[in-house]
């Protein structure tokens, strides 16, 4: 089936939900809310939508009620989270031929997503940018994202280097003297988007961690499967995504808000769903299912306000509604869960 959403590699979610752990983070409540709780409704060891991620990052923002949770996250995953493609950056003979490098390859640990270096007047320009119209909610990921790459430029150039200016598509400025303070430089808000700037002669700096060998082993592993590594995910999947994500912004879930979100008619979008063998409102089921089960397992929130979480507009709805999928109603299920040992 056509892949028609972007997908992050799966280590980079994992990444995050352990550092949010050791933050002293609710990220198990979190996981159970963003359909990650052992639902089984997203099951590849190796890719997680991008709409889940980006999803996962504005839930523990809100939950901690810190509009830079992205800037500490990014900061603490750092260079070495970026994994190989950080050392292509570091093993290049020039700081510009590893960046160009970085950018062609992005895709293979992030989908749906433009990265691109440019130079204009004097000043080097490392973007980053969500392409995909679905992913509505994207300021922490932009603000990680940031953070991560920032993290890489410091171990190419010193950790006494200051960008020139950084740019967030994002217009809340909650939390922008931290970023100034963070990064040492003028932070733009409302821009096209996200960017780090740098001075142009940079690019021609020679990385200390310069070899050849390890540097075109590295790309030529990406250059022959980057059509496989490709991270996307299919309809039917995005179509999940796309549940939870509208869910956890407290918005309606509309078979024909999710076909514009995929720039599909509705005829187009019900079709290719029934040629995967599948429907809209049997997606809707199970993601209501799941996360409902989950959070009734994994947290101790009151069974109207999970019953509200997933859109209902009265408890008995939602009671009937689980009794169906389930055989038993929600508190049933609740008192008649394992009590730890």
């Amino acid at each position: 089936m056509k892949r028609v959403s972007g997908a992050i590699d799966r280590s980079v979610l994992n990444s995050v939900m352990g550092m949010l752990g050791k933050s002293g983070i609710d990220h198990v409540g979190l996981s159970a809310r963003a359909g990650l709780g052992g639902a089984g409704l997203f099951i590849s060891p190796q890719s997680t939508p991008l709409m889940i991620f980006t999803t996962m990052l504005e839930l523990a923002s809100d939950a901690t009620n810190d509009p830079a949770l992205g800037l500490m996250l990014g900061d603490t995953w750092g260079y070495r989270g970026l994994g190989k493609h950080a050392e292509m950056v570091l093993t290049a003979q020039t700081l510009g031929h590893g960046l160009e490098k970085f950018a062609r390859f992005f895709p293979t640990l992030q989908g749906s997503t433009s990265c691109s270096l440019s130079v204009e007047d004097g000043q080097a320009k490392l973007s980053y940018r969500i392409a995909e119209h679905a992913v509505r909610t994207r300021t922490q990921d932009a603000i990680f994202s940031e953070a991560s790459f920032h993290s890489l430029l410091l171990a190419a150039l010193g950790h006494d280097w200051q960008p020139n200016c950084i740019d967030f598509e994002h217009r809340n400025d909650r939390g922008l003297s931290t970023f100034r303070h963070h990064f040492g430089c003028q932070v733009r808000l409302g821009q096209r988007e996200n960017a780090i700037f740098l001075p142009a002669e940079l690019l021609n700096k020679p990385m200390k961690q310069a070899n050849s060998e390890r540097h075109w082993q590295l790309v030529n592993a990406l250059q022959s499967c980057a059509s496989n590594l490709q991270q996307n995910v299919d309809l039917p999947t995005a179509t999940k995504a796309w549940i939870v994500a509208t869910l956890c912004r407290h918005c309606q879930i509309d078979v024909h808000d999710a076909a514009d979100e995929f720039s599909m008619s509705l005829r187009s979008f019900q079709r290719e769903l029934d040629m995967a063998g599948t429907s809209f409102r049997s997606i809707r089921d199970e993601v209501r299912g799941g996360i409902a089960s989950d959070m009734l397992r994994l947290t101790s929130f009151p069974i109207p306000d999970i019953a509200e979480h997933l859109g209902y507009s009265e408890l008995s709805a939602f009671s009937r509604g689980f009794k169906s999928m389930t055989g038993t109603s929600p508190g049933q299920f609740r008192r008649e869960l394992p009590r730890p040992v």
